[in-house]
């Protein structure tokens, strides 16, 4: 596992870095329906560490673990299921290649399931269905579920890797079958190494007056050792060592020991010529909230998070107003005014929660200002 803020360090020395094929698979579904158990089954790694994650019964910050296949290694994102939570979901969303969406046996899909699916789908992972909680259902329930899953995601439009594996994370039933699954899948094509430097940040934990550790996945560029800018804020920090699963690449989680003047936290980016703005122009879909000039939400871009207001609303139609995705004119040109800067380019995803509900999915168009 690369541990997250106040996680231990118990895996990080896993991350020896060297040319691997990484494969970054996030687990998501719906609240209970077993991810974090199912993580456990797979890699041995018990990622919900911090006291009131085990006192609550629920994750809240997402973690890594690692399973090593072969020439891959899988770097598993195992993210809060719970609709209060999905803005830490969000921080690790943008980087999945593939998703193992994950529906129990005994509830069937669930409102978290549509969430999370359309919210991967959105961000390009391939998704790979499983039904959990096997053992607690008689076969011809689980036969239902799995169809109703695969029926549900035709619906949704998202692109599946086969049909739903068939689980028990509790008795370890199916497990060779979606081990054999999980062998099957590809690292991606990736942006290029001699690109500029772009490396968001997940998670950091402060271990010296000017020493940080962050963690994070290289968006694209090549991580190494010397000096790198810190987004947004202008810091220039100097990269001490760097530990990867996939040598320091694009795709690789890393964690990276950084010497800063300066606080460094969730949604900055390592790189250099980071462009960033407080002001976005993009288009955008609704999937779930009416929306009009003044209505106020959260964007979530890369893994940073800002307090946001559309004020340019303008639909394909003409109109104002962006409804609901079963409603129609749910397709418009918004500009965002956002409450601190954030990295952003043209062409990147983003998602905006209104409460606590996915509401607009976005492509950034460019800077508003």
């Amino acid at each position: 596992m690369i541990p997250g803020a106040n996680r231990t360090e118990a895996s990080a020395e896993r991350l020896e870095g060297g040319d691997v094929n990484v494969v970054n698979v996030v687990v998501c579904g719906h609240f209970n329906h077993g991810k974090t158990t199912l993580v456990k089954a797979l890699t041995g790694e018990w990622l919900d560490r911090l006291p009131h994650e085990r006192e609550m019964g629920v994750t809240i910050e997402p973690a890594r673990a690692f399973l090593e296949f072969r020439d891959t290694t899988i770097s598993f994102v195992d993210v809060p299921g719970h609709r209060d939570y999905i803005r830490n979901m969000l921080t690790s969303a943008w980087s999945a290649d593939y998703a193992i969406l994950v529906v129990a046996a005994d509830e069937g899909p669930c409102p978290g399931t549509i969430d999370h699916a359309l919210v991967v789908s959105f961000y390009g992972a391939r998704v790979l269905p499983v039904v959990n909680k096997v053992d607690l259902v008689d076969r011809n329930r689980v036969s239902e579920v799995a169809d109703e899953v695969m029926d549900l995601l035709e619906l949704l439009g998202v692109e599946t890797v086969r049909e739903p594996v068939l689980v028990s994370a509790k008795t370890g039933e199916g497990a060779e079958e979606l081990l054999d699954a999980l062998a099957e899948l590809e690292e991606p094509p990736r942006p290029s190494e001699s690109d500029s430097l772009r490396a968001p940040v997940e998670s950091t934990r402060r271990v010296g007056e000017t020493t940080v550790d962050v963690f994070g996945v290289v968006d694209r560029g090549t991580l190494e050792e010397g000096w790198v800018e810190v987004q947004p804020g202008g810091l220039n920090a100097e990269v001490l060592e760097v530990e990867s699963a996939g040598g320091f690449r694009p795709g690789s989680p890393f964690k990276a020991r950084l010497k800063v003047e300066g606080s460094i936290t969730r949604g900055m980016c390592l790189g250099e010529g980071l462009s960033t703005s407080d002001g976005i122009r993009a288009e955008v879909l609704s999937i779930g909230a009416k929306v009009r000039p003044g209505t106020m939400g959260k964007v979530h871009v890369l893994s940073a998070a800002a307090n946001v207001e559309f004020v340019e609303v303008e639909t394909h139609a003409g109109t104002e107003v962006i409804r609901p995705y079963a409603e129609g004119h749910n397709v418009a040109h918004v500009v965002l005014e956002l409450d601190r800067e954030v990295v952003v380019e043209p062409g990147d995803r983003f998602l905006v929660t209104v409460g606590d509900e996915p509401a607009v999915l976005g492509v950034v168009e460019g800077a508003a200002r």
